[in-house]
């Protein structure tokens, strides 16, 4: 029987997947992030769940790599590789929300910030810490940090490596949320159903690909264009006339699509 390192907890429409090594604070390990992958993945195919919400296990998030494995086998690296980008968290037509209930380090935190909300406790322990171990920050961190950050926080980060609290990562903007190391499950699984509950499955979709494509995206004009045929394209699938009816009822909202639309070719 493969040995587990994540687990994974459905209610509803919201799934809870849990780093679940807690005898080496959820210490990241290849076959860890395997898991996870295939995890988000079978998630994000299951039409019925509408927010996913990665926590760890016990008192930690992950205190990252597991330092007994001998990382210079190229083996220990091979899931690392985004063979298939379909299944990039920023890929993926489900929302992620990291509920980062302790310490987050390196390998940790830099696949939290690949997910689209963040709720952090304030006292938690965060560092890319890779530059301190002889290597260089990982998951696309280089690109992304700057971006969601600013490029010197990103680069004073990154270059040392430093340590730093939930409550500094969150004024820096690493955090979407901050809260009590105890209270940090539940707010996300708070924000996890809020959306479940109230937002339409094809606009959240299409809110998701949109942010991220609009990260490369530096023609304001055509972003502007883009996002707007969008919208009018949106409204004809129905959503708006019942998300108003709903509204005007003080009712829970019957949406009627699917988290999976695709936005049409033609609309670019």
């Amino acid at each position: 029987m493969t040995e587990r390192h994540v687990a994974t907890e459905i209610d509803g429409p919201v799934a809870v997947v849990v780093l679940d090594r807690p005898e080496r604070r959820n210490a990241y390990t290849p076959l860890m992030g395997a898991q996870l992958g295939a995890a988000l993945a079978g998630l994000d195919a299951d039409p019925e769940i509408r927010a996913i919400v990665v926590t760890g296990r016990d008192a930690w998030f992950s205190v990252g790599a597991d330092l007994d494995i001998d990382w210079r086998e190229r083996g220990a690296h091979g899931v690392e590789t985004l063979a298939d980008p379909g299944a990039a968290p920023w890929n993926l037509a489900t929302p992620v929300i990291g509920a980062i209930n302790g310490d987050a380090i390196g390998v940790a935190l830099t696949w939290a910030m690949q997910w689209d909300i963040r709720v952090v406790a304030e006292d938690a322990r965060l560092a890319f810490s890779f530059n301190r171990i002889g290597i260089i920050p990982d998951r696309n961190s280089t690109w992304l940090l700057p971006r969601l950050i600013g490029f010197a926080p990103a680069m004073d980060l990154l270059m040392t490596g430093r340590t730093i609290t939930g409550a500094e990562g969150h004024r820096l903007g690493l955090a979407t949320r901050l809260t009590a190391a105890d209270a940090v499950l539940a707010e996300a699984l708070a924000v996890a159903r809020d959306i479940a509950d109230h937002c339409a499955p094809a606009s959240v979709t299409a809110t998701k690909r949109l942010m991220y494509e609009f990260l490369e995206q530096n023609d304001r004009l055509h972003a502007y264009n883009y996002e707007r045929r969008t919208l009018n394209w949106i409204r004809t699938l129905g959503e708006t006339v019942r998300g108003i009816a709903a509204f005007k009822a003080r009712e829970k909202p019957r949406w009627g699509t699917s988290k999976s639309i695709e936005i049409p070719a033609e609309l670019r």
